[in-house]
């Protein structure tokens, strides 16, 4: 009789537990939802590469500082200056005038004088980096030979250029010989090793380039100037 009633009681402490439920079970859409970042909305002024807020409206003037990055050619942007005939220089691929445009429209100018000269399709950015305070005159050099982008790079005495810069600048590859780069100033040239000063900080080798300076990089296994 014990062993019954202990059977029984067991059945009925069993009985007595709770069962899951629908209301037990907390449905998925019940959860927080995921809360959205705001971006930042756009407005009629951006911030330059110096951190300065340079009105969309504002219209290039002579000695203003540029990048200027065209995607197509996959290599990074470059530094410029419109020129006091107010263009720019896009290098071997010539100049384009840009003053009084904005920054949209100048880009679009390029884009559409790259078009109907040597690409398919052009995609170009366009930025202000600073506002010429006035007349600033401006230095250039050539960097010539093996290099994504070869042509003149201008500079100005309140910020220099040095070889190192230049090269960079200019965009190297793995066939160009950047330890015998070559330096004419004055008809005569002087032979530096990049390679030692960018990678393994002979920054002491470097040297602050000159208006009308010539730079050539040569192709690995290639020697000469010019080759």
């Amino acid at each position: 009789m014990r062993s019954c009633l202990c059977i029984l009681g067991l059945i009925g402490a069993l009985s007595l537990e709770p069962r899951a439920t629908a209301q037990n079970v907390i449905p998925n859409n019940s959860r927080p939802a995921p809360v959205a970042v705001p971006t930042a909305p756009s407005g009629p002024s951006s911030v330059n590469a110096v951190g300065v807020t340079i009105s969309s409206d504002s219209k290039l003037i002579p000695g203003d500082e540029v990048s200027i990055l065209i995607e197509e050619d996959k290599e990074p942007a470059w530094k410029t200056y419109v020129t006091d005939a107010g263009e720019v220089d896009l290098n071997v691929l010539g100049s384009v005038r840009v003053a009084g445009k904005t920054s949209s429209d100048a880009a679009a100018t390029i884009a559409s004088f790259l078009k109907s000269k040597y690409y398919h399709q052009a995609t170009v950015h366009f930025q202000i980096l600073r506002k010429a305070a006035g007349a600033v005159p401006y230095q250039k050099v050539i960097v010539d030979g093996k290099v994504g982008r070869a042509g003149r790079q201008p500079f100005t005495d309140a910020e220099p250029l040095s070889l190192s810069e230049a090269v960079t600048t200019a965009g190297t590859n793995i066939y160009s010989d950047i330890k015998r780069v070559k330096l004419t100033r004055g008809g005569q040239t002087t032979e530096f090793d990049v390679e030692a000063i960018t990678k393994k900080g002979r920054t002491d080798l470097d040297v602050r380039l000159r208006d009308g300076d010539r730079i050539y990089v040569p192709a690995k296994g290639i020697v000469g100037f010019g080759n």
